[in-house]
C-alpha cells in the first residue's frame, strides 16, 4: 500500500510539473513513465518479493512436540498403569543444506533485479521513441501550416487578379485546388499527431488532452560512434543470474542426498511404579537411491545451455547495435544534406518564382510547384530527423541512458 501512495503521489507531482510549465520535456515523460508503468511496478513488486523470500530462506526447521500415553485403561485400572511420554524432537540438515537453499534464493534477487533493468530500459526507449514522433509531427504541422499560410496567399493574391482582369479563372481554380490538397494533408497530420500523444499519454498514465505541447532540440543531431555491447547490458546480465542460480541448484541438488538426522529428548513418567525418567532417541534415513547425483548433472546441463544462450544473446545484440548505428549515421547524413543543400536551392527556387509571378514574368504553376517542393523537402529533412533520432532512442536498448 505504501509503494501505491509514493506512485501516485510522484505521478501528480510530476503532472503538475509539466502542467506548470506549459512544455512537456523528454525527461519528464520519462520520470511520468517510470512513475505510471504497472509492467515496471510489477516487476519492482517481483523483485521486492524475491528478496523476502531469500530472507526467509536457509533456516532451521521448527522442531516438533512429542506425546505418548501407553497402556492406558489397562486391566481396568484406568490412568494408574499409563506411562506418558513429552518429548522435542529437532531434524539437523547435513550437506550444507541451509546455506545452499539460502544461496539459491540470493540468486534469484539477481534474476528478478536484472528483468526489471531489462524492463525499464524497454519501457524507457519506448517512451522516446513515442515522444519523437509527437515531435516531428509538431514540426511537419508548422510545415503544413505555413504552407496553408501561403496558399491562402496565393488564393487571395489570384482571386484579386483576376477581379481586376490581370490573370484568368485557371489560375484561381488552380490556386484552390492547391489550398485544397493542402488542407487534405493537414487532415491527415492531425490524425498521425493525435495517434502519436495517444500512444505517449499512455504510456505516461495521463489523459492526451491534459499533456501539454512537447519541447526538444529536435534539429540536433550527435556523432555516435561504434559501440560493443557491455558485459553489464541487463539481458546478459539476467542470463548471468540464471546460470548462476542453476549452479546453486545444482549444489543444492547434490546435498539432498546426505541424510539429515533427527534427534529427540524428553520426559517419561510411569504411573505404575511412579517412576520418572529422560528418554533419548536419534533416527537416520537410510538414502540407497541417491537421486541427487542425477539431479546436480542435469541442472548443470541447464545451466552449460544457458551459457550457450547467451553467447547467441551477444551475438545477436551486437548485431542490432550495429544495424542501429548504421541507420542511425544513414539518416543523420540524409538530413544534413537536406539542410545544407536541397533546402536553400529550394528556397531560393520559390523566393525567384514568387518573384516572378508578382512582376508578371511567370504563370501560376512557377510558385505553386516551388512552394510544393519546398515543403516536400523541409518534411523530407524533418522525417530523415526522425528516423535519426528514432535508431538512436532503439540505441538505448542497448546502452546505459543518456548515451
Amino acid at each position: 500500500m505504501k509503494h501505491i501512495i509514493v506512485a501516485v503521489c510522484g505521478s501528480m507531482l510530476a503532472a503538475v510539473g509539466f502542467a506548470e510549465s506549459g512544455k512537456l520535456t523528454l525527461d519528464q515523460a520519462l520520470e511520468q513513465a517510470r512513475i505510471y508503468s504497472p509492467e515496471l511496478r510489477a516487476a519492482r513488486l517481483n523483485t521486492q518479493a524475491a528478496e523476502k523470500a531469500a530472507a526467509a530462506s536457509g533456516r532451521w526447521k521448527n522442531p516438533n512436540l512429542l506425546f505418548e500415553a501407553e497402556n492406558f485403561g489397562g486391566d481396568l485400572n484406568g490412568f494408574d498403569d499409563t506411562e506418558y511420554t513429552v518429548g522435542i524432537e529437532q531434524t539437523f540438515e547435513r550437506g550444507g543444506k541451509l546455506k545452499k537453499s539460502r544461496a539459491v534464493a540470493e540468486k534469484s534477487i539477481g534474476m528478478a533485479f536484472q528483468a526489471e533493468a531489462e524492463k525499464e530500459i524497454a519501457l524507457l526507449a519506448n517512451v522516446r521513441l513515442a515522444f519523437i514522433e509527437v515531435l516531428a509531427q509538431q514540426e511537419i504541422g508548422m510545415v503544413r501550416a505555413k504552407q496553408e499560410e501561403l496558399g491562402r496567399a496565393f488564393l487571395d493574391v489570384a482571386t484579386r487578379r483576376h477581379n481586376t482582369g490581370g490573370s484568368s479563372e485557371l489560375e484561381v481554380i488552380q490556386a484552390e485546388l492547391a489550398l485544397e490538397e493542402i488542407l487534405l494533408a493537414q487532415a491527415g497530420y492531425h490524425a498521425e499527431l493525435k495517434a502519436a500523444r495517444i500512444r505517449l499519454a499512455s504510456l505516461m498514465g495521463v489523459a492526451e488532452h491534459t499533456m501539454p505541447e512537447l519541447e526538444g532540440n529536435y534539429y540536433t543531431l550527435q556523432p555516435l560512434e561504434d559501440a560493443v555491447i557491455a558485459d553489464g547490458h541487463p539481458a546478459l546480465q539476467r542470463l548471468e543470474a540464471e546460470i548462476a542460480m542453476k549452479r546453486a541448484m545444482a549444489a543444492q541438488a547434490k546435498a539432498r542426498d546426505a541424510a539429515d538426522i533427527t534427534l529427540a529428548a524428553g520426559y517419561r513418567y510411569d504411573a505404575g511404579f511412579d517412576l520418572s525418567t529422560f528418554v533419548m532417541g536419534a533416527s537416520m534415513p537410510l538414502n540407497f537411491v541417491r537421486a541427487g547425483k542425477a539431479e546436480q548433472a542435469a541442472t548443470l546441463m541447464q545451466a552449460d545451455t544457458l551459457q550457450a544462450e547467451e553467447q547467441e544473446l551477444r551475438r545477436k545484440l551486437q548485431q542490432d547495435l550495429s544495424m542501429l548505428i548504421a541507420v542511425y549515421s544513414g539518416a543523420k547524413r540524409e538530413a544534413e544534406i537536406t539542410r545544407d543543400k536541397l533546402m536553400p536551392k529550394a528556397e531560393r527556387a520559390y523566393e525567384l518564382s514568387q518573384a516572378g509571378y508578382e512582376a508578371g514574368r511567370y504563370s501560376w504553376f512557377e510558385p505553386i510547384t516551388s512552394q510544393q517542393q519546398l515543403a516536400e523537402i523541409r518534411i523530407r529533412q524533418i522525417e530523415a530527423l526522425k528516423n535519426a533520432h528514432m535508431a538512436r532512442a532503439e540505441i538505448t536498448r542497448f546502452m546505459k541512458e543518456g548515451m
